[in-house]
């Protein structure tokens, strides 16, 4: 019985965190114009930890060298959100233009 208290105890205690984490929100930075690897920092310094970027253009080249890569636009935008959400960003070469979006 004392094993089925503590599991209970235990299965609470991560629910409960589980939810927590579920509702922490932070205020996620206009990102755009920024190089990939300053956008990433920002975005993690305030706890979003899920970013992940895609090239802006139709070549869909990989972003090797976040150093080299410049922010076009994010989803979700700037404003307060689950920390838990995808940060997703576009990105071009440094010294590309943006496309229309």
């Amino acid at each position: 019985m004392r094993k089925f208290l503590v599991a209970v105890v235990i299965i609470a205690a991560l629910l409960a965190l589980s939810n927590h984490s579920k509702s922490q929100r932070a205020a996620l930075p206009d990102l755009r114009g920024l190089t990939l690897s300053h956008a990433l920092d920002r975005a993690r310094a305030q706890g979003f930890n899920r970013v992940e970027s895609q090239d802006a253009g139709p070549e869909d080249r990989p972003q090797l060298l976040a150093g080299d890569w410049t922010v076009c636009s994010q989803i979700p935008g700037p404003g307060t959100h689950a920390v838990t959400a995808l940060v997703a960003v576009t990105v071009v070469k440094s010294g590309e233009r943006c496309p229309h979006s």
